[in-house]
């Protein structure tokens, strides 16, 4: 009998080989794109097709040009990359595949005249991927969810967690998301099927918004209100709901626009274009669309990225978008002229 040998027999050398040691695998999967203003911004994704599933940061000074090579500095991260909101100009907030949250700022290195994106400070107190994070209106707490089904809120000075909430709902939660200006209010969703509005200062702090029995993917208030807000479904329906009701009554208005899950919506932040809503699904469109409208769509795009659209964000009344494809696109959206 022939002896048996290991069939991986690399196995040894992936399992001691140091970081340094790695091949270089470029983290092409962008999962977000935050613009804090006209000179700053960063870009994140992971690598999703290596032994070891890491992630980068990209810190830009300059919002003309995302091509990698043009990133002004970047760090890596151990392990893939999943959301991110922007504290101030210099200061981020990253999760992690590996249920890490991690401060960045972006400062001059010790020593040196050049610049990097340091770790301030990170915690693993969620027990798997950390999918979802926004910021309160005092940019001093966050709150995060994942699929460990469980709510954070973490007070960033001392970076511990103040309210933890197990298994707030029955199944993975796919987004949070503050109230606008609230320091104590905010949204969920989750694959069970149901959205709830969480309010920190009550002894029960959360009550049921809408139940379907479609998987809630995503959720975003509008910008201009503290009662209304948009979700998303893994069916690619979205909803307009009103908060002071509960229950259908709260649907103010409903249509299936994505063929796939919605992934992300993202209400356009300026005042005089708050009835614009942009969103991703599970595949390469893009969509604003018009929520004083019946949804209709003012603009669509579903031919420039390759692969599935990841992050959203606003600047100056542009979405800019990022994809697993590796690319990052700015899309002019005209406004709706009213008749």
């Amino acid at each position: 009998m022939s002896t048996l040998l290991n069939p991986n027999l690399n196995a040894d050398v992936y399992r001691n080989m140091t970081a340094a040691d790695r091949p270089p695998v470029p983290d092409k999967h962008l999962q977000f794109i935050l613009i804090y203003n006209e000179k700053i911004a960063i870009l994140g994704g992971s690598n999703m097709t290596d032994r070891y599933w890491s992630g980068t940061v990209w810190y830009y000074n300059d919002i003309s040009n995302f091509d990698r090579d043009k990133a002004f500095v970047a760090t890596k991260t151990e392990s893939g990359v999943c959301d991110a909101v922007c504290i101030d100009h210099d200061k981020f907030v990253v999760t992690e595949d590996s249920g890490v949250l991690q401060i960045l700022n972006f400062c001059q290195a010790p020593g040196s005249p050049l610049y990097e994106l340091q770790c301030a400070g990170y915690a693993c107190l969620h027990d798997s991927s950390i999918l979802t994070v926004s910021t309160f209106s005092d940019e001093d707490h966050v709150v995060t969810g994942g699929l460990d089904c469980c709510l954070k809120v973490w007070d960033l000075v001392e970076l511990i967690v103040t309210y933890s909430f197990g298994y707030a709902q029955t199944d993975v939660i796919t987004c949070v998301h503050v109230q606008p200006q609230s320091t104590t209010t905010f949204a969920s969703t989750s694959l069970d099927g149901e959205a709830l509005m969480w309010d920190i200062r009550q002894s029960k702090p959360a009550h049921s918004i809408l139940k379907k029995n479609a998987g809630l993917t995503a959720v975003n208030w509008k910008s201009t209100s503290d009662h209304v807000l948009a979700l998303g479904t893994d069916e690619g329906a979205i909803m307009l709901v009103d908060t002071r009701n509960s229950g259908p009554s709260s649907v103010l208005e409903e249509t299936c626009v994505f063929p796939r899950s919605i992934h992300r919506l993202l209400f356009n932040p300026n005042p005089e274009r708050s009835d614009e809503l942009a969103g991703c699904c599970d595949g390469t469109m893009v969509q604003v669309l018009d929520t004083n409208n019946k949804f209709s769509s003012i603009y669509k795009d579903d031919l420039r990225h390759k692969d599935f659209v990841r992050g959203l964000t606003w600047f100056n009344d542009e979405l800019h978008t990022c994809s697993w494809d590796n690319t990052v696109f700015k899309h002019t959206i005209h406004p709706v002229k009213n008749e």
